[in-house]
């Protein structure tokens, strides 16, 4: 995994990563409250010759004689001759040395301070006295005690900010480590870059996640809904990025790896600002299974594609014309198998449809349950997969896009719907419905298209 996408994953991943620091940040702090502090008093002694002289001697066994006094300060004897000093019990009591030198220090540590300078001076003041009376060490050294026992300050347990230091680091270290196996383990598309490296194509727009859609039922809404705004934003910019992107496009195909990932959303979407953007557009419902163009328009479904496939009724009888110049052709009565009609009266259709406007939009059935979708877009300019984020495999996309190849079929580009990442932006918020603005460069689009055709 190269530095960038590492950096990407971070990003992408910054909540769990923050989640991990917490889960180790909160019980450090707690546990840095729960205990109780403990203070530290040191006294420091010092071995040196007992007369004055240079007797290199005396500093050559510094190394074994240190030990002697180190053992005498921890022995019963001094602890229970300062326990009696002290007047009470003694702190811990902890001796340390330091090599090549006639330095050694007493430490007492306990939750009192009082209580820890008291142990330390009383097992110093034995150790002195012990050793003037040649209990303890060699006569040819002097015991001496440069610096006495203090009163502690500030406890030396729990060193909080010390604590909460280590901790964020092994947080961050766990969430950097927890952010990598996430996106290692991840088996669904949950951003717009995810779907872009899978299906191999770019994604020309993000659908936010918006539960107003459900309630869509005309193209109007998409404009007079203030709630569908950043959806109408999310249509458009997927119409400017197909429409620019080939000028020779007329049939688009809109189709999904498997159910329930709101490609007939998607279509109708698309459809709908094209048309309000003046572009003379038809939307088919070529689902001849489970297609539901109808209910959300709330049409009859009857006539449609598939009494017109049959011949038993003309297209323009099953052709319906909205407010909007919105031209739709439901899927009629239903089929258990069209894969027949769909090869053999399509193509001809679709050819006739394209020469009477100017975009064809085709809802269609998922790729992988069903050929439906395959054998409709060998005819169609463009091809479009719509996944839902957080809901779409990455090896489902994969199949589809790998099912397409087999019948030389190259996806044109993916949508991303249902995404939690598109946020509103108050310099796209329209305060009307009103987009008379966008026609002029669309009609203009359309004539250079219907030129360059002709």
């Amino acid at each position: 995994m190269a530095f960038n996408d590492l950096l990407r994953v971070f990003w992408q991943r910054k909540l769990l990563i923050v989640v991990v620091m917490v889960l180790v940040i909160g019980p450090a702090y707690a546990a840095t409250k729960l205990v109780s502090p403990e203070y530290e008093s040191t006294a420091t002694l010092t071995l040196t010759p007992a007369k004055a002289g240079n007797d290199l001697s005396l500093f050559l066994i510094l190394d074994q004689v240190v030990p002697l006094y180190a053992d005498a300060a921890t022995d019963r004897t001094t602890l229970d001759q300062a326990r009696q000093l002290a007047g009470g019990s003694l702190c811990g009591i902890d001796v340390q040395t330091f090599k090549g030198t006639g330095i050694f220090k007493i430490k007492s540590r306990c939750t009192s301070r009082s209580r820890a300078q008291r142990s330390a001076a009383a097992v110093a003041s034995v150790l002195l006295t012990r050793a003037e009376a040649g209990d303890v060490g060699v006569p040819s050294m002097k015991l001496s005690e440069p610096d006495q026992a203090e009163f502690p300050g500030s406890p030396v347990f729990p060193r909080t900010k010390l604590t909460l230091l280590v901790a964020a680091l092994l947080g961050l270290g766990l969430g950097l480590a927890a952010a990598v196996m996430r996106e290692s383990l991840t088996t669904k598309v949950e951003s717009a870059d995810d779907l872009a490296a899978v299906a191999g194509v770019p994604v020309y727009a993000e659908i936010p996640a918006e539960s107003a859609v459900l309630k869509l039922h005309s193209p109007e809404d998409l404009a007079v809904q203030p709630r569908l705004r950043i959806v109408a934003e999310a249509f458009r910019d997927l119409r400017t990025n197909l429409l620019f992107t080939d000028e020779g496009i007329r049939s688009v195909l809109i189709t999904s790896p498997d159910g329930s990932h709101g490609k007939t959303t998607v279509a109708f979407g698309l459809a709908a600002t094209l048309a309000r953007a003046g572009t003379r557009t038809l939307l088919i419902d070529a689902d001849l299974r489970r297609g539901r163009i109808a209910e959300l328009l709330e049409l009859p479904r009857s006539p449609g594609l598939m009494d017109v496939l049959l011949g038993e009724t003309e297209l323009e009888d099953a052709v319906r014309v909205g407010e909007d110049g919105l031209h739709v052709l439901v899927g009629g009565r239903r089929s258990a198998d069209p894969g027949e009609l769909l090869t053999s009266a399509f193509p001809t259709l679709l050819t006739r449809l394209e020469r009477e406007y100017e975009t064809v939009v085709i809802d269609s059935t998922p790729v992988i349950p069903i050929s439906d979708a395959r054998i409709v877009a060998r005819y169609a300019d463009a091809t479009i997969l719509v996944a839902r984020a957080g809901f779409a495999l990455r090896r489902q996309v994969r199949a589809a896009v790998e099912r397409l190849g087999l019948i030389n079929v190259q996806l044109t580009a993916a949508v991303l719907n249902y995404s939690s990442a598109v946020r509103a932006s108050s310099y796209y918020v329209q305060p009307t419905g009103d987009e008379s603005a966008e026609k002029i460069p669309a009609r203009r689009l359309s004539e250079k298209r219907g030129a360059a055709r002709r």
